[in-house]
């Protein structure tokens, strides 16, 4: 007969408490669920104590904090390995000092968070002085401990002043990125995560193939391959990237579809197009967030465009 060695299951219940503490550690679990994990049995709630307290004393690494430390498309190798070590470790049971389960298992999915809804913008100031400023329909997460500061743009726009604080990691998807004092744009949308920095020092990315660095006036884009590719902004480009945060938008020679696009991300009630040839056509201007009308009669007048109300909105057509 074969006699188990782990006869109370603790060796699994820990892999699972681990696993538990990696996936809120990386943004990639939901509060709510975790909890309702946590409460279901007194037991799941001491294994994840004990995770917590060996990973806290283990002074496990840190992302990088320091000038010198580059600017990773994501997690270093040694951070990654380091911390699935550690997780193999704590997962078969090393010794541990017991803890109380409580304030320590909330500390580790401890997230501060804003959002806007569509048509909002928001200005958040960060503990360390620094501000983020929230496009429409946007959210970030941010938590900002003794070792680390890590902020999480879990969908929209946002704009990053970080010229008085720390260095800063910004997780967007499966990028990590290490900014330095400086003056940031990052937004998502269906198929890339782009960073642009607006003002501050060149930041060598360090992991990329070529060497690449950002600088002001320069976007980084990360498509759906996880390719970085940088790409040099006019200081009109980053000035109309921008406008937003003046409650404008600015339009510099883009088509119709393009623009209203754009548009549609502030406004409740969307614009449609009813003609593909009026899609391609161009256009620019500086439009109030808030009155599409100026929009759509500059539409209409330019490029000989019919504006008809909807139930949801409007359409151009001709």
């Amino acid at each position: 007969m074969t006699t188990s060695k782990d006869p109370l299951g603790q060796d699994a219940l820990l892999a699972e408490a681990s696993r538990w503490f990696a996936a809120l550690d990386a943004g990639t679990a939901r509060a709510e669920d975790f909890e309702a994990w946590r409460l279901s049995h007194p037991s799941h709630a001491v294994a994840y104590a004990r995770i917590l307290a060996n990973w806290e004393q283990a002074g496990v690494a840190r992302a990088p904090t320091s000038a010198s430390a580059a600017a990773p498309v994501a997690e270093t190798a040694p951070l990654r390995s380091d911390r699935r070590q550690w997780l193999k470790a704590a997962a078969v049971g090393v010794p541990v000092m017991l803890l109380g389960s409580g304030f320590l298992a909330e500390r580790a999915y401890a997230w501060s968070s804003a959002s806007t809804g569509v048509g909002e913008t928001r200005r958040v100031p960060l503990p360390d002085g620094s501000v983020a400023y929230l496009n429409t329909d946007s959210a970030l997460s941010w938590r900002y401990g003794t070792q680390e500061q890590v902020l999480r743009l879990d969908r929209g726009e946002v704009a990053l002043d970080l010229r008085h604080g720390a260095t800063t990691l910004l997780r967007a998807r499966d990028a990590a990125l290490p900014l330095g004092h400086g003056l940031f744009d990052a937004r998502l949308t269906d198929d890339r995560t782009q960073l642009t920095m607006v003002d501050g020092s060149a930041m060598p990315l360090a992991g990329t193939a070529h060497g690449l660095t950002l600088r002001p006036n320069t976007s980084l884009t990360l498509g759906e391959a996880g390719l970085p590719r940088l790409q040099a902004r006019s200081a009109e480009q980053v000035a109309s990237l921008m406008a937003w945060r003046s409650g404008e938008i600015v339009f510099l020679d883009q088509s119709v579809a393009e623009a209203t696009a754009e548009f549609n991300r502030h406004l409740t009630r969307k614009i449609t197009l009813g003609n593909a040839a009026l899609a391609r056509e161009k256009i620019g201007g500086r439009f109030d967030l808030d009155r599409p009308d100026q929009f759509l009669k500059a539409v209409s007048l330019s490029l000989n465009a019919r504006v008809e109300t909807t139930a949801n909105g409007y359409e151009l057509t001709r």
